[in-house]
């Protein structure tokens, strides 16, 4: 099985437990939301709520989104990736993201994937960017960098539509910039790792 196919199997698994774990906190055990999402004032007593909280969601609508969107992100890139580093990635820019909510003082609770999404969409787009071998692919990757950009503005103005993020629907903007930081983060981890390899090589 080659790394690719690997990758794509690890993403198909985690888009499996999200499924899962939404279904069985609706049906047996609705208390586990409020223990494992994202919550400022008890973040440090229950700190794996930085990462667990990505995994969870609202409803039927919120995990299909987000679902979807984390898997047709793999499809496209899992090219770039081993287990390990796209493991790494996952970790980098969940647990990345969740700290720089923290650091900035944001004081919402959220669950949901979006942030890691967005943050994983960016890093791939970043990797995609450096292998292109044409001046077009390398403007195309450009503009949709832009167009994400150009989204969390239109999510900061509100005029974006979004309910999924725990009712903080003026907050979206805030969770996928800091997902976006996260995955700049990442690119840039995962970057230096692959020049370590380089010079060992």
């Amino acid at each position: 099985m080659t790394e690719r196919h690997q990758v794509t199997l690890v993403s198909l698994l985690i888009c499996a437990i999200v499924i899962w774990l939404y279904y069985y906190i609706a049906l047996e055990a609705p208390a586990l939301m409020a223990q494992y999402d994202y919550h400022a004032e008890v973040i440090w007593e229950a700190p794996w709520r930085l990462f667990t909280a990505h995994f969870l969601h609202l409803s039927t609508m919120h995990w299909v989104l987000n679902v979807v969107s984390f898997a047709l992100i793999c499809v496209l890139f899992a090219r770039y990736f081993s287990v390990r580093s796209y493991l790494n990635a996952l970790i980098v820019i969940g647990l990345g993201s969740s700290l720089l909510l923290l650091a900035l003082g944001y004081e919402g609770r959220f669950v949901g994937l979006s942030g890691l999404n967005h943050g994983l969409l960016v890093m791939c787009l970043l990797l995609e960017m450096g292998a292109a071998k044409h001046p077009k692919q390398r403007q195309l990757v450009a503009f949709i960098l832009f167009a994400i950009i150009g989204k969390l503005l239109f999510e900061l103005l509100g005029w974006w539509p979004t309910a999924l993020e725990v009712g903080q629907d003026r907050d979206t903007w805030q969770l996928h910039g800091a997902g976006i930081l996260a995955g700049v983060l990442a690119w840039w981890l995962h970057e230096r790792h692959l020049a370590k390899l380089a010079q060992l090589k």
